[in-house]
């Protein structure tokens, strides 16, 4: 099992979803839109943290290494 560290496409994916986690790139008008009960930009938020955290686990299970 190889540590993730050398793979560079986990570390592409961790920046892109942290990217979106901000979701600094959306238009000013698209505050007062409502997805799921909340502003848009709360909703693009948690689902790319709860993205961040799945991946996390893949990443864990697959790619860490146990030393046992």
């Amino acid at each position: 099992m190889s540590e993730p560290n050398s793979k560079p496409w986990i570390w592409a994916i961790y920046v892109t979803l942290f990217a979106a986690a901000i979701p600094w790139y959306l238009p000013q008008e698209f505050g007062q839109t409502i997805w799921f009960g909340f502003p848009m930009w709360v909703s693009i938020s948690f689902l790319a943290t709860l993205s961040i955290a799945l991946f996390t686990v893949f990443v864990i299970h697959f790619y860490w290494g146990d030393q046992e």
